[in-house]
């Protein structure tokens, strides 16, 4: 565990936004924007719309950080530039991508002052590949988090992305942590035994009845149980 994961405890909130219109993406984040911390153009939103629909949530929420969710595999440098210039703070990339892809990636990100999330969704031995990537850095600029993930389409399976993230805090020097995957309400209370720096929550909020409330109780519920802990 590193000195960063350790100062900061009270992890953030991402609303992830995996519909395919700007205009149901605008709708939901104007209804949860109050209670998260980043708001992320999800990578069917961005499939769909282009990295303009990126540029919009920014603009509806200057205050919030929008995470562009590009799991960039090739292009590395093109692509962060690309989604930088259209005001992403945050960019995802594949973990398991070429590393010199990820070299560029973190060119890009140096360049152009926006964060790297590494997404380890597609790594059959997470720890590994993080372990063999978190050493990589230009001028110093190195990732900023590592995403474990539980994608959608095997979610349905409640294959939990706890048991990896036991295995990514023995990492040394890992960056900053975040997990997505399935995550609900009665989740969080499980999370915060662990040192998190990002909770992304999707359907959990995105198809509740009522998105700004469900937000809201996940909100509370992350600072209740990490204030419990600390």
């Amino acid at each position: 565990m590193n000195n960063h994961n350790k100062e900061k405890r009270n992890p953030q909130l991402q609303i992830a936004l995996d519909v395919e219109s700007i205009d149901d993406a605008l709708s939901i984040s104007k209804l949860v924007a109050p209670f998260v911390n980043i708001i992320e153009a999800g990578t069917p939103l961005i499939k769909s719309e282009g990295v303009k629909a990126i540029q919009e949530l920014k603009e509806a929420h200057p205050d919030k950080l929008v995470c562009a969710d590009l799991k960039t595999a090739d292009a590395g440098y093109l692509e962060v530039k690309m989604a930088a210039k259209a005001s992403a703070d945050i960019i995802t990339i594949l973990a398991d991508a070429y590393d010199n892809t990820i070299m560029g990636a973190l060119q890009a990100s140096h360049e152009f002052h926006v964060e790297i999330m590494a997404d380890l969704i597609m790594s059959r031995k997470p720890a590994k590949r993080l372990a063999e990537i978190v050493s990589l850095n230009y001028k110093d600029t190195k990732l900023h988090y590592a995403l474990v993930h539980s994608g959608l389409d095997i979610q349905a399976s409640r294959r939990a992305p706890l048991s990896e993230l036991e295995s990514i805090l023995q990492v040394q020097n890992h960056p900053g942590l975040a997990i997505a995957g399935g995550i609900r309400e009665e989740d969080i209370s499980k999370l915060s035994d662990y040192p998190l720096d990002i909770i992304i929550v999707g359907g959990g909020i995105t198809r509740m009845k009522n998105p700004g409330e469900a937000a809201e109780r996940i909100r509370n519920t992350i600072q209740k149980s990490y204030y419990q802990k600390l």
